[in-house]
Order: C-alpha cells, then sequence, then structure tokens
C-alpha cells in the first residue's frame, strides 16, 4: 500500500514538473508591450489575447517590483517603470507561476531626458497612459492650434480644404497644415513640418507628419473628453510657452482634446484646442 502511495505521489510530481517546464505551455497568449523603452515612472502598457490573463499578475523589472500597476478593462495591465532601476537593459518579468514562474522580455530603462532633442520622439510623450471612456462633445471647427498641456510650445496647427460652399472637407491641406512651435522657436525638431491626413466616417483622425530630417510619423487618434485625461492636463499652464501667458481668461478654458497614437513608436500624444483671439477660421 504505502509503496503505491509513493509511486503516485512521484507520479503527480513528475506531471506538475512537466507542466511547468513544458515548452508548449502558455498562459499569456498574444503578450506584447506597448513600448520597449521608458524611463521609470512613465507606464508601459502590458497586452495579453484575453486581457484578464494578466489580472493580479506581479511585475518586476530585473528584480524591483514595479509596486504601481492597474489593471485596465478590455486593454490589459499598465505597470509604471519602478525607482531604483538603473539606466540599461534589463528584463521585465511577469509572473506566470503557471508555466515558467516568469515570462521575461527584454526592456531599456532610459535616463530622464531621454526624450529631449531625440528625433524619434519629437512630441511631448505621456508618462501616464489614457484610455478614453467618456462621450465628448465636437468642437464648431477643428481648424487651427492644437497645443500639448505638457509643452504649449508644441503646435498641430490644422488647416482642412474646404468645398465650394466655404465648409470644411475631411481632408487636411497640407500645404496650410504644420507640425510647428507655438511661440516661433526655432532650431527645434517640430519647427514647420507639414502634415497631410483626413477624418474618417468614425471620426477617427488619421495624420501623417513630414519632418525634416525625411522621417514620417503617421498618427492615429480621436477627440476626447477632457475629463478622461489626468486633471493636471485639463487645468490652465504655459508650460514652455511664454508667448501666450498672457491670454485673457476666456482663452484659457481647456474644452475640447484630441489623443492621437504614433504607429512608429505607439506613444500617446494629447493635444487640446487653444482658442486665440483675431485667429480666424477658415472653414466650418
Amino acid at each position: 500500500m504505502i509503496n503505491r502511495l509513493s509511486i503516485a505521489f512521484f507520479s503527480l510530481l513528475i506531471i506538475v514538473a512537466n507542466y511547468h517546464c513544458n515548452p508548449d505551455c502558455d498562459s499569456l497568449p498574444g503578450l506584447s508591450i506597448s513600448t520597449t523603452e521608458n524611463p521609470t515612472g512613465y507606464e508601459v502598457l502590458i497586452r495579453t489575447n484575453p486581457p484578464t490573463a494578466l489580472q493580479g499578475r506581479k511585475v518586476y523589472f530585473d528584480d524591483v517590483l514595479a509596486e504601481k500597476s492597474r489593471f485596465i478593462d478590455g486593454m490589459g495591465l499598465a505597470v509604471t517603470v519602478p525607482d531604483g532601476v538603473d539606466p540599461g537593459k534589463v528584463e521585465m518579468k511577469i509572473e506566470d507561476p503557471d508555466c515558467l514562474d516568469f515570462v521575461a522580455l527584454d526592456f531599456n530603462v532610459t535616463t530622464a531626458d531621454f526624450f529631449q532633442n531625440n528625433p524619434d520622439y519629437v512630441f511631448p510623450p505621456l508618462p501616464e497612459i489614457i484610455i478614453p471612456m467618456l462621450p465628448t462633445d465636437f468642437p464648431p471647427s477643428i481648424e487651427n492650434a492644437w497645443l500639448s498641456p505638457q509643452n504649449l510650445d508644441y503646435c498641430l496647427w490644422f488647416k482642412f480644404v474646404p468645398d465650394s460652399d466655404g465648409n470644411c472637407t475631411q481632408t487636411l491641406n497640407p500645404l496650410t497644415s504644420f507640425e510647428q512651435s507655438t511661440c516661433g522657436t526655432s532650431g527645434v525638431l517640430y519647427e514647420a513640418n507639414h502634415m497631410s491626413g483626413f477624418m474618417d466616417s468614425r471620426n477617427i483622425l488619421h495624420l501623417s507628419i513630414e519632418r525634416a530630417n525625411g522621417s514620417l510619423e503617421e498618427f492615429e487618434g480621436q477627440l476626447i473628453n477632457p475629463n478622461d485625461a489626468p486633471e493636471q492636463y485639463r487645468a490652465w499652464n504655459s508650460t514652455g510657452a511664454d508667448c501666450i501667458s498672457g491670454l485673457p481668461s476666456q482663452y484659457k478654458k481647456r474644452s475640447h482634446m484630441m489623443l492621437l497614437t504614433s504607429k512608429s513608436t505607439g506613444r500617446q500624444l494629447l493635444i487640446y484646442q487653444q482658442e486665440i483671439p483675431d485667429v480666424p477660421v477658415d472653414c466650418l
């Protein structure tokens, strides 16, 4: 009887061991991450199919636990690169007790100034990942200046091709639409770069920016409810653009926002529509 119990026990151990070592075991199917490089304090979105497979999983950068994480329903697990991780190549390790203990992905922890004057990351990158949830109102016109609340000198200047009646079509005018400096700052990577694109029938904006260095960055995005953005981006500031610090109070409301995602880097760009006195709208 004892021998039979021993045989059964060891057989169970072999089954469990084989399960954990089975290379075909996959408890995180379709695993991917939104970016492979970030400074500490920035979020990374981890995705699987289904996203619920990530609920409750711990994530480490080398041996440092990412203590800040949040599960986003239908999207995945957003984790913040923790303090205490030295810049350089690390392993992002996602807890996987069902198969391999951990699934490891290569990740590059960058320095805090990584995005400054970096031709691969021209626009101000968001530390947070924004997931639009609330319904939003369409502005009277999308034309004119849309600024980054992180750096008001960064501007996307939208001008649409009008039809014969003077109404805006869905197509941007590539001759008069620019990624540009709000204050006319020279030498910045976003200085006077031509844009083209269109708004489709679902009100999704498809945008291409042709930069002076010859690169082309494509985006997709949509209008979002400002309440979906972190509070610090909804309050007025003139960070990076002293030239508009003296705007009258009626021009300091951030009533309309847009969230764009770069197809090349996966990073999000948050912009708001800045009303500027005496700047005409060409078409409605």
